[in-house]
């Protein structure tokens, strides 16, 4: 089909955008709402009913939001019984894809632009009813959100898109402009100039709140999950940064990552959520609060809601592609690739402790980490947190009919019915991620190693904090605020004691944070990130410079050493989550204007080429096995440019 027809097909979904069923979640009540090009939106009830129907829509690419993000990035591997659609994707033969590939389906990323444009030029955002306030203004927000969370989607999976800010309402120009993904957020962003700060003080003040939805018995005792609404919402100043950070306005993206987290006095700090080790000898766990605070409502921000069932309307499938579940015999179709178990394990965990008698602090580090059999439990420790493993016990009747897996795997990440949008630390790690390409590396890095706090923000160099003060004529120094009685640094026990084990006794250095609310986000799986020696700027500048990468600017080469790290921390912190292709399109975007391009190809090539064939070990060259046939793939035949091969293809050009 081609991509006029599929546009043209995707003003359909305008008519029926507004309909809900009785028994879904998303309705307001008994009624369906419909409505045609002529309504105006001049109607509250018109407006709840569109939003909720914009909901709906974007059900239908929740998972693929996921799995798209993932399987084209480093991090995953498929098993055995993987489908073929997720083969085809997993291989990277993009125009080849079969048409019914239930993947490559453009047409349900414009049916929510469409119906979000619908709105946008319809909807009467002066109507206020009594109100001292337009009372329609906050769906209309809240949908412009929608449609740039969806076109940066769109643009991620197909490389290059039409743009429409108008609703398609008729036959569609043949000759149709497409742009890229920062030509796409640079569109995206003029549609809010002038408006920014009244959207977000609005929202602030009178973000529309729908109440709870869901929560309906089953019959059985149970019932199905109950959301708050306003969890379903893209807080604005969120998809601003995202916008800037794809833009390359990254003074603007760190303003509104930073006036997110902490400005006008809000607190949405780290939290002290990490995964510990007891003892120096891989014998006991401490503390695992990491997963049931970061997969919570404490850590997570907006989601898609899901359907509970399939008479309600949208499930998610992620359950049964990365679980063992019955319903799938035990077999998962995707887990962790090599290249996730090889960062997570290279990681070095490190405790801290002091000389009895003295205030003499020196690092710890848990020894001969290669000589531990369980992988996942040699470096970080947050994977082993979220992916369990285990063998299952089957009778010999079950074994026979070759139909289950005995390999049961449990990714703990996955909630079928809220495919999560924004994560705390997904804030956190684009703060870092603008920061540092402002040229402002000290900061970036202080996130992962020590969490931003007046303590931190002291130790910083005085020219990095004078920079801040113009960033291409931006003055950004106020990401250095950040409330001193609402941002204090986490302080660990570093006590030295003893224990049993059962064999005799041996020394705990605990790591077991007391006080304070922030730390480094390296910390949540690697101990006390603030007191390893290992884990410094200038440890990987020698790196670098050991392997010829250096390109020989001082601040140049620390802005690159810190997307190291920060690609790294992205993979320990957010993998299974959708996030992956994503954050290395972007860094190999910034890292374009390093080398003279607009793009470094080789950056993302050699992480993808390297999923299957990643080396665990420190000590060798984690690149040493490359799958060389897809890094020249990736690398494309002009490595400064968009290499069209990391794309699905849109029907017209295939």
């Amino acid at each position: 089909m081609k991509l006029k027809t599929i546009l043209t097909i995707a003003l359909a979904a305008v008519i029926g955008a507004g309909a809900t069923s009785c028994e879904d979640m998303l309705r307001v009540d008994s009624k369906t709402v419909m409505y045609d090009y002529q309504n105006t939106l001049d109607s509250p009830t018109d407006t709840v009913y569109t939003v909720l129907g914009i909901v709906k829509l974007m059900q239908t690419v929740a998972d693929r939001a996921n799995i798209l993000g993932e399987i084209r990035g480093d991090l995953v591997a498929l098993s055995d019984h993987a489908s073929d659609d997720l083969r085809e994707l997993y291989n990277y033969d993009f125009k080849s894809l079969r048409a019914n590939n239930k993947y490559d389906k453009a047409l349900d990323y414009y049916a929510i632009i469409n119906n979000c444009n619908f709105f946008l030029n319809n909807a009467d955002t002066t109507f206020t009813r009594n109100q001292q306030h337009p009372i329609m203004k906050g769906e209309y927000i809240i949908v412009l959100c929608y449609k740039a969370w969806a076109y940066l989607q769109l643009a991620q999976i197909y490389g290059e898109v039409p743009y429409f800010d108008k609703p398609i309402t008729g036959d569609v120009a043949s000759d149709l402009q497409k742009l890229n993904i920062k030509e796409i957020a640079q569109a995206l962003l003029l549609e809010f100039k002038g408006k920014e700060k009244n959207y977000i003080e609005y929202m602030d003040k009178y973000a529309p709140n729908y109440g709870k939805l869901g929560g309906e018995d089953l019959g059985n005792g149970e019932k199905t999950t109950e959301h708050e609404s306003r969890n379903f919402f893209i807080p604005v100043r969120l998809i601003l940064g995202d916008l800037c950070l794809w833009a390359e306005d990254y003074a603007n993206a760190a303003l509104y990552y930073h006036d997110y987290l902490a400005g006008d006095n809000r607190a949405v700090t780290t939290g002290l959520y990490y995964v510990s080790w007891l003892t120096k000898d891989y014998l006991t766990f401490g503390t695992d609060n990491y997963l049931s605070n970061q997969f919570s409502n404490n850590g997570c921000i907006c989601y898609i809601p899901m359907e509970a069932d399939e008479y309600s309307g949208t499930m998610s499938e992620l359950g049964n592609i990365y679980n063992s579940t019955a319903k799938n015999y035990y077999w998962y179709q995707m887990t962790r690739s090599r290249a996730l178990t090889a960062t997570s394990v290279r990681q070095n965990y490190c405790y801290h402790a002091k000389n009895e008698g003295s205030r003499y602090q020196y690092p710890v580090y848990m020894p001969d980490k290669e000589d531990e059999p369980i992988l996942l439990r040699r470096g970080d420790l947050r994977l082993q947190s979220v992916l369990e493993t285990s063998t299952l016990s089957l009778s010999e009747e079950a074994i026979a009919t070759g139909l289950y897996n005995t390999e049961y795997q449990t990714l703990n990440k996955i909630n079928s019915e809220k495919i999560w949008l924004y994560r705390k630390d997904v804030v956190y790690l684009r703060l870092a991620e603008a920061l540092n390409r402002c040229g402002l590396p000290q900061t970036a890095f202080a996130i992962l190693k020590d969490g931003l706090c007046k303590t931190t923000i002291d130790s910083l160099s005085q020219g990095e904090k004078l920079r801040a003060k113009n960033i291409n004529g931006v003055d950004i120094s106020a990401v250095y605020d950040f409330p001193t009685d609402k941002f204090e640094k986490g302080q660990v026990n570093w006590v030295n004691t003893t224990h049993s084990t059962g064999t005799g006794t041996t020394t705990s250095y605990v790591v077991r944070w007391q006080s304070g609310d922030t730390f480094g986000l390296h910390s949540r799986g690697c101990g006390d990130a603030s007191f390893d020696t290992l884990y410094t700027i200038g440890k990987k500048l020698e790196a670098m410079s050991a392997n010829g990468k250096l390109l020989g600017n001082q601040l140049q080469d620390s802005i690159r050493a810190v997307e190291e790290y920060l690609i790294d921390e992205m993979a320990l912190e957010t993998c299974f989550e959708g996030y992956r292709f994503g954050d290395l399109l972007r860094i190999s975007q910034h890292r374009g204007a390093d080398i003279g391009g607009e793009f470094e190809n080789d950056f993302l090539a050699r992480r993808v080429a390297t999923r299957e064939t990643a080396v665990l070990s420190d000590k060798v060259d984690y690149y040493r096995d490359m799958d060389m046939e897809l890094y020249n793939k990736l690398l494309g035949t002009d490595s400064k440019k968009l290499n069209k091969a990391w794309f699905l293809v849109l029907p017209d050009e295939k």
